[in-house]
């Protein structure tokens, strides 16, 4: 019988990014989900390093792109909402309960307390605040999905947006909207080794329904055909610098705005489907409800329109992790995978064995102290087919590092690297001379060079997995 296709949760699972939710909890009787709730994912160990390394590349690409980094509450007196419209236009999605007699709201959106710091340092720091002032969180929103739509890491109550909003006044808006998208083009082919190409790759238009402006769509019939004028300018200069076509889709805008979607198309099993990843809003109505019009002319003097960009270029964490999955059959690239490392003493029975257990425990042990995870696993040399095995289709180590009795003896290591490029692993013979980790690092830093290049570094968060292995 034909094994059944993993799905990303299987991937997630077996790399330990998460804890299957469906899985019972030893000596209860009960789920996992029974505790932590219906939508609401329980992040693992592994999955814990993923988060930690992933949010450290976000936060420092968006400071050497000119974004301030926010950490925001995660809940909020519902006037916040009030003010911002959620409550009119939202509430339906919204986890609300009282303290003391108030209202509260958990955060559905980050945009509101964006606002609320912009807002402050405007009026402490007046002309110094340079726009267009960018903000960048990798904020923790809940959001009420009904439980017969929930699935996975795909659809989920509890995810994390890599969230960033621009605040621009009109006349630069549209330059705002395409660098948001070359930096979005530069972050998924950099870190995760994907490629866009324009055959694949498509911007939908999610535009407003005119007729429901009022009702679904917070402002006016002119401030609509103004904002969605300036989002199709945009679209037009980014087709025509890289050759992405776009489409439009009427009534699938936010409520506050019009927006971007970019849409990649991927083949699963046979059957083309679409990828939504990034996406660009572009909102007249905040700006208007918080008054920042108000504050911009009284700072500058200026009588401009301002407006916000909202945009995540990876959608969310989870929605995000759980394609990319599916895309890349579990494979995570390498400064992002939970076990980083897997160092595999080989042992023959015979005289050899004691130095193989030793040089490979050396190894494993300086590429902890050296920040990196690794996993330590001796066996034999007939075992080694099925080890392998077991460990390709389950942990998947972005990096394997064998030790046997011709490695000892001539005193190099088997190393092989996991290409994304090439979907494939790749071998390499190198020296174990000086320091034996620090060798075998230097010949696979080029796995790191994509996140050098963006973040200035590559996160170093070490650990001894063995046990995964």
């Amino acid at each position: 019988m034909k094994p059944a296709n993993k799905t990303h949760i299987d991937y997630a699972y077996e790399l330990d990014l998460v804890v299957k939710p469906d899985s019972r909890v030893p000596l209860f009787e009960r789920e996992y989900a029974a505790f932590t709730g219906a939508g609401v994912p329980l992040f693992s160990i592994g999955g814990g390093y993923y988060r930690y390394a992933l949010i450290d590349i976000l936060a420092r690409f968006h400071a050497r792109r000119g974004y301030y980094v926010a950490e925001t509450p995660m809940i909020a007196s519902s006037l916040l909402y009030q003010v911002s419209g959620h409550l009119d236009f939202f509430r339906k999605n919204m986890f609300i309960f009282q303290i003391e007699g108030h209202d509260y709201a958990i955060k559905p959106m980050n945009c509101p307390y964006h606002i609320l710091i912009f807002l402050s340092h405007l009026a402490r720091y007046r002309q110094k605040v340079r726009l267009p002032f960018k903000i960048f969180e990798a904020g923790r929103v809940h959001r009420y999905e009904p439980s017969g739509s929930l699935y996975g890491l795909l659809r989920v109550r509890a995810f994390t947006q890599d969230d960033a909003h621009i605040i621009t006044r009109e006349e630069e808006a549209t330059d705002a909207i395409i660098g948001v998208f070359e930096e979005m083009k530069l972050l998924l082919e950099k870190i995760f080794h994907m490629d866009l190409d324009p055959g694949k790759v498509e911007l939908r238009l999610s535009l407003s329904d005119k007729s429901k402006i009022g009702e679904e769509f917070m402002g006016t019939l002119h401030e609509w055909e103004t904002a969605e004028s300036a989002l199709e300018e945009a679209a037009k200069s980014i087709r025509d610098k890289y050759g992405f076509n776009y489409y439009s889709e009427e009534g699938e805008a936010a409520f506050y705005g019009p927006k971007i979607d970019v849409v990649m198309r991927i083949e699963e099993s046979g059957i083309e489907k679409e990828w939504q990843l990034g996406t660009i809003q572009f909102d007249f109505n905040l700006p208007r409800r918080f008054r920042v019009y108000d504050m911009v002319r009284e700072v500058y003097g200026e009588d401009t329109r301002v407006f916000i960009i909202h945009r995540a270029l990876m959608g969310s964490i989870e929605r995000f992790l759980s394609v990319y999955l599916d895309y890349m059959k579990g494979r995570l690239p390498f400064t992002l995978a939970p076990l980083q490392f897997a160092v595999i003493a080989i042992k023959t029975g015979g005289d050899s064995d004691e130095e193989i257990s030793t040089i490979a425990r050396r190894i494993h042990e300086e590429l902890v102290k050296m920040g990196f995870r690794s996993g330590l696993l001796e066996t034999t040399k007939t075992s080694l087919s099925g080890e392998v095995r077991r460990i390709e289709s389950t942990i998947k180590p972005a990096v394997t590092v064998y030790i046997g009795a011709r490695e000892a003896r001539e005193g190099y290591a088997t190393v092989r690297p996991f290409i994304h490029s090439e979907r494939r692993r790749v071998s390499k013979r190198v020296p174990l001379s000086g320091g034996y980790a620090a060798s075998i690092v230097e010949a696979v830093k080029d796995l790191e060079d994509g996140v050098v290049e963006l973040a200035g570094y590559a996160p170093r968060i070490p650990g001894d997995l063995s046990h995964l292995l």
